[in-house]
Protein backbone atom coordinates (compact mmCIF):
# COMPACT_ATOMS: atom_id res chain seq x y z
CA UNK A 1 0.00 0.00 0.00
CA UNK A 2 1.22 3.52 -0.67
CA UNK A 3 3.35 4.97 2.15
CA UNK A 4 2.96 1.67 4.04
CA UNK A 5 0.34 3.01 6.45
CA UNK A 6 -0.53 0.36 9.05
CA UNK A 7 -2.37 2.45 11.63
CA UNK A 8 -4.63 5.52 11.53
CA UNK A 9 -4.99 7.55 14.74
CA UNK A 10 -8.10 9.69 15.04
CA UNK A 11 -9.00 12.44 17.42
CA UNK A 12 -12.75 12.27 18.08
CA UNK A 13 -14.43 15.66 18.61
CA UNK A 14 -13.96 17.97 15.65
CA UNK A 15 -12.19 15.23 13.69
CA UNK A 16 -13.87 11.84 13.53
CA UNK A 17 -17.17 13.30 14.73
CA UNK A 18 -18.71 16.21 12.85
CA UNK A 19 -20.49 19.16 14.47
CA UNK A 20 -23.57 16.98 15.02
CA UNK A 21 -21.39 14.44 16.89
CA UNK A 22 -21.84 11.89 14.11
CA UNK A 23 -19.54 10.07 11.71
CA UNK A 24 -20.55 11.05 8.21
CA UNK A 25 -21.41 8.26 5.74
CA UNK A 26 -18.46 9.23 3.54
CA UNK A 27 -16.00 9.12 6.43
CA UNK A 28 -17.41 5.80 7.66
CA UNK A 29 -17.07 4.23 4.21
CA UNK A 30 -13.45 5.35 3.96
CA UNK A 31 -12.71 3.96 7.43
CA UNK A 32 -14.37 0.67 6.54
CA UNK A 33 -12.20 0.40 3.43
CA UNK A 34 -9.08 1.04 5.52
CA UNK A 35 -10.08 -1.57 8.11
CA UNK A 36 -10.77 -4.10 5.34
CA UNK A 37 -7.12 -3.72 4.31
CA UNK A 38 -5.96 -4.61 7.81
CA UNK A 39 -5.17 -1.05 8.90
CA UNK A 40 -5.66 -0.39 12.62
CA UNK A 41 -8.14 2.36 13.47
CA UNK A 42 -7.34 3.89 16.86
CA UNK A 43 -9.23 6.75 18.56
CA UNK A 44 -6.80 9.03 20.39
CA UNK A 45 -8.93 11.38 22.43
CA UNK A 46 -9.19 13.60 25.46
CA UNK A 47 -12.42 11.84 26.34
CA UNK A 48 -12.36 9.14 29.03
CA UNK A 49 -12.99 5.56 27.94
CA UNK A 50 -16.61 5.69 29.06
CA UNK A 51 -17.08 8.75 26.88
CA UNK A 52 -16.47 6.85 23.64
CA UNK A 53 -19.79 7.07 21.75
CA UNK A 54 -21.42 4.06 20.07
CA UNK A 55 -20.57 5.47 16.63
CA UNK A 56 -16.88 5.15 17.50
CA UNK A 57 -17.11 1.81 19.30
CA UNK A 58 -18.85 0.35 16.25
CA UNK A 59 -15.96 1.13 13.88
CA UNK A 60 -14.88 -2.06 12.07
CA UNK A 61 -12.02 -3.91 13.71
CA UNK A 62 -11.73 -1.41 16.57
CA UNK A 63 -9.59 -2.88 19.33
CA UNK A 64 -7.44 -0.19 20.97
CA UNK A 65 -8.31 3.23 22.35
CA UNK A 66 -5.98 5.93 23.70
CA UNK A 67 -8.09 8.04 26.04
CA UNK A 68 -7.75 10.88 28.57
CA UNK A 69 -5.10 12.55 26.37
CA UNK A 70 -2.78 9.55 26.50
CA UNK A 71 -3.10 8.77 30.22
CA UNK A 72 -5.04 5.55 29.60
CA UNK A 73 -4.77 2.93 26.85
CA UNK A 74 -7.28 0.11 26.72
CA UNK A 75 -7.56 -3.13 24.79
CA UNK A 76 -11.29 -3.03 24.11
CA UNK A 77 -11.46 -6.61 22.84
CA UNK A 78 -9.90 -8.13 25.94
CA UNK A 79 -11.27 -5.43 28.27
CA UNK A 80 -7.93 -4.70 29.90
CA UNK A 81 -5.70 -1.70 30.44
CA UNK A 82 -2.40 -1.47 28.61
CA UNK A 83 -1.34 1.82 30.20
CA UNK A 84 -2.49 3.83 33.21
CA UNK A 85 -0.33 6.89 33.89
CA UNK A 86 -2.45 8.74 36.40
CA UNK A 87 -2.27 11.48 39.04
CA UNK A 88 -2.20 10.74 42.74
CA UNK A 89 -4.95 12.31 44.90
CA UNK A 90 -2.20 14.18 46.76
CA UNK A 91 -1.00 15.83 43.56
CA UNK A 92 -4.57 16.71 42.60
CA UNK A 93 -5.13 18.36 45.96
CA UNK A 94 -2.03 20.49 45.46
CA UNK A 95 -3.27 21.57 42.03
CA UNK A 96 -6.72 22.45 43.35
CA UNK A 97 -5.22 24.36 46.24
CA UNK A 98 -3.00 26.37 43.89
CA UNK A 99 -6.04 27.59 41.93
CA UNK A 100 -8.69 27.68 44.65
CA UNK A 101 -9.42 31.38 44.04
CA UNK A 102 -9.91 31.05 40.25
CA UNK A 103 -13.58 31.14 39.16
CA UNK A 104 -14.02 28.18 36.78
CA UNK A 105 -15.53 24.73 36.37
CA UNK A 106 -13.48 21.97 37.99
CA UNK A 107 -13.72 18.23 37.30
CA UNK A 108 -11.88 15.15 38.50
CA UNK A 109 -11.83 12.24 36.02
CA UNK A 110 -11.45 8.79 37.47
CA UNK A 111 -12.09 5.46 35.72
CA UNK A 112 -13.80 7.21 32.84
CA UNK A 113 -16.21 9.30 34.93
CA UNK A 114 -16.03 13.04 35.56
CA UNK A 115 -16.78 14.09 39.15
CA UNK A 116 -17.90 17.65 39.87
CA UNK A 117 -20.13 19.74 42.11
CA UNK A 118 -23.79 20.35 41.34
CA UNK A 119 -23.06 24.01 40.65
CA UNK A 120 -20.43 23.15 38.04
CA UNK A 121 -22.68 20.53 36.46
CA UNK A 122 -25.37 23.16 36.09
CA UNK A 123 -22.88 25.46 34.34
CA UNK A 124 -21.90 22.73 31.88
CA UNK A 125 -25.53 21.84 31.17
CA UNK A 126 -26.34 25.48 30.48
CA UNK A 127 -23.27 25.81 28.25
CA UNK A 128 -24.23 22.82 26.11
CA UNK A 129 -28.02 23.21 26.19
CA UNK A 130 -29.47 22.44 22.79
CA UNK A 131 -26.23 20.92 21.45
CA UNK A 132 -25.18 17.29 20.85
CA UNK A 133 -22.58 17.68 23.62
CA UNK A 134 -25.24 17.81 26.33
CA UNK A 135 -25.93 14.09 26.10
CA UNK A 136 -22.23 13.33 26.45
CA UNK A 137 -21.95 15.52 29.55
CA UNK A 138 -25.03 13.99 31.18
CA UNK A 139 -23.82 10.48 30.48
CA UNK A 140 -20.27 10.82 31.79
CA UNK A 141 -20.56 13.06 34.87
CA UNK A 142 -21.35 12.32 38.51
CA UNK A 143 -22.14 14.94 41.16
CA UNK A 144 -20.19 14.68 44.42
CA UNK A 145 -22.00 15.39 47.69
CA UNK A 146 -19.41 17.86 48.93
CA UNK A 147 -16.30 19.47 47.49
CA UNK A 148 -13.80 17.91 45.13
CA UNK A 149 -11.19 18.21 47.85
CA UNK A 150 -13.33 16.11 50.19
CA UNK A 151 -13.94 13.61 47.41
CA UNK A 152 -10.20 13.16 46.83
CA UNK A 153 -9.45 12.90 50.54
CA UNK A 154 -12.03 10.15 50.99
CA UNK A 155 -11.01 8.08 47.96
CA UNK A 156 -7.32 7.31 47.41
CA UNK A 157 -7.62 5.85 43.90
CA UNK A 158 -5.55 7.52 41.14
CA UNK A 159 -7.03 10.21 38.89
CA UNK A 160 -6.83 10.18 35.09
CA UNK A 161 -6.91 13.96 34.75
CA UNK A 162 -8.21 17.23 36.11
CA UNK A 163 -10.34 19.35 33.78
CA UNK A 164 -10.74 23.11 34.11
CA UNK A 165 -13.09 25.29 32.06
CA UNK A 166 -12.16 28.96 32.37
CA UNK A 167 -14.09 32.04 31.23
CA UNK A 168 -11.61 33.16 28.57
CA UNK A 169 -8.41 32.17 26.73
CA UNK A 170 -6.52 34.78 28.74
CA UNK A 171 -7.64 33.23 32.03
CA UNK A 172 -6.66 29.78 30.76
CA UNK A 173 -3.17 31.02 29.90
CA UNK A 174 -2.81 32.66 33.32
CA UNK A 175 -3.99 29.45 35.01
CA UNK A 176 -1.44 27.35 33.15
CA UNK A 177 1.34 29.75 34.09
CA UNK A 178 0.29 29.57 37.73
CA UNK A 179 0.23 25.77 37.80
CA UNK A 180 3.38 25.22 35.73
CA UNK A 181 5.59 25.52 38.82
CA UNK A 182 4.02 22.43 40.40
CA UNK A 183 6.03 19.19 39.98
CA UNK A 184 4.74 15.97 38.51
CA UNK A 185 2.11 17.36 36.14
CA UNK A 186 1.70 18.16 32.45
CA UNK A 187 -1.00 19.90 30.42
CA UNK A 188 -3.32 19.41 27.46
CA UNK A 189 -4.88 22.42 25.72
CA UNK A 190 -7.76 21.05 23.65
CA UNK A 191 -9.71 24.28 23.20
CA UNK A 192 -9.16 28.00 23.94
CA UNK A 193 -10.89 28.04 27.36
CA UNK A 194 -10.11 24.46 28.47
CA UNK A 195 -7.08 23.24 30.41
CA UNK A 196 -6.51 19.63 31.36
CA UNK A 197 -3.93 18.54 33.94
CA UNK A 198 -2.28 15.15 33.48
CA UNK A 199 0.50 13.19 35.09
CA UNK A 200 3.95 14.50 34.24
CA UNK A 201 5.24 13.56 30.81
CA UNK A 202 1.85 12.47 29.44
CA UNK A 203 0.21 13.67 26.22
CA UNK A 204 -1.53 12.16 23.20
CA UNK A 205 1.74 11.71 21.36
CA UNK A 206 3.42 9.74 24.14
CA UNK A 207 0.39 7.51 24.64
CA UNK A 208 0.26 6.93 20.89
CA UNK A 209 3.96 5.98 20.72
CA UNK A 210 3.54 3.64 23.70
CA UNK A 211 0.82 1.76 21.82
CA UNK A 212 2.90 1.64 18.63
CA UNK A 213 5.75 0.06 20.57
CA UNK A 214 3.40 -2.62 21.94
CA UNK A 215 2.11 -3.36 18.44
CA UNK A 216 5.51 -3.29 16.78
CA UNK A 217 4.52 -0.51 14.40
CA UNK A 218 6.99 2.14 13.28
CA UNK A 219 5.72 5.74 13.62
CA UNK A 220 6.58 6.21 9.93
CA UNK A 221 3.83 3.69 9.16
CA UNK A 222 1.10 5.82 10.74
CA UNK A 223 -1.32 8.59 9.84
CA UNK A 224 -2.88 10.83 12.50
CA UNK A 225 -5.69 13.39 12.27
CA UNK A 226 -6.67 16.11 14.75
CA UNK A 227 -7.95 19.63 15.22
CA UNK A 228 -7.09 20.92 18.70
CA UNK A 229 -4.01 22.04 20.56
CA UNK A 230 -3.87 18.76 22.47
CA UNK A 231 -3.57 16.96 19.11
CA UNK A 232 -0.25 18.57 18.21
CA UNK A 233 1.90 15.97 20.05
CA UNK A 234 -0.02 13.27 18.19
CA UNK A 235 0.44 14.89 14.78
CA UNK A 236 4.14 15.38 15.49
CA UNK A 237 4.60 11.75 16.54
CA UNK A 238 2.89 10.21 13.50
CA UNK A 239 4.54 9.58 10.17
CA UNK A 240 1.93 11.84 8.57
CA UNK A 241 0.16 14.44 10.69
CA UNK A 242 -3.04 15.82 9.17
CA UNK A 243 -4.92 18.82 10.54
CA UNK A 244 -8.62 19.21 9.91
CA UNK A 245 -9.90 22.20 7.97
CA UNK A 246 -11.59 23.33 11.21
CA UNK A 247 -8.37 22.96 13.22
CA UNK A 248 -6.89 25.88 15.10
CA UNK A 249 -4.50 27.92 12.92
CA UNK A 250 -1.38 26.98 14.87
CA UNK A 251 -2.30 23.30 14.53
CA UNK A 252 -2.70 23.65 10.77
CA UNK A 253 0.65 25.46 10.60
CA UNK A 254 2.50 22.45 12.04
CA UNK A 255 0.65 19.71 10.17
CA UNK A 256 2.08 17.88 7.17
CA UNK A 257 -1.18 18.45 5.35
CA UNK A 258 -4.54 20.16 5.96
CA UNK A 259 -7.69 18.34 4.92
CA UNK A 260 -11.32 19.48 4.73
CA UNK A 261 -13.39 20.19 7.85
CA UNK A 262 -15.10 17.55 9.95
CA UNK A 263 -18.38 18.55 8.28
CA UNK A 264 -16.94 18.17 4.77
CA UNK A 265 -15.57 14.63 4.86
CA UNK A 266 -12.09 15.65 6.00
CA UNK A 267 -11.25 12.20 7.36
CA UNK A 268 -12.26 10.47 4.11
CA UNK A 269 -10.32 12.99 2.01
CA UNK A 270 -7.14 12.33 4.00
CA UNK A 271 -7.53 8.56 3.84
CA UNK A 272 -8.16 8.72 0.08
CA UNK A 273 -5.03 10.83 -0.38
CA UNK A 274 -2.58 8.90 1.79
CA UNK A 275 -3.91 5.33 1.64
Amino acid sequence: MERGIRLVALDIDGTLLNSQKEISPRDREALERAAARGIHLVPVTGRPAKGLPPAVLELPGLRYAVTSNGATIRDLKEDRFLLEEHLSPETCLKVLDACRDVPMVREVFREGVGYLTQADRDILCARYEGTPMLGYVLGTRHVVPGTLEEFLQEDCRPVEELFFLTDSPEEKIALRERLSALPGISFADPFPNDLEVLAGGIDKGKGFLYLLNLLGIDPAETLALGDGGSDLPLLRAAGIGVAMGNALPFVQAEADWVTATCDEGGVALALEKFL
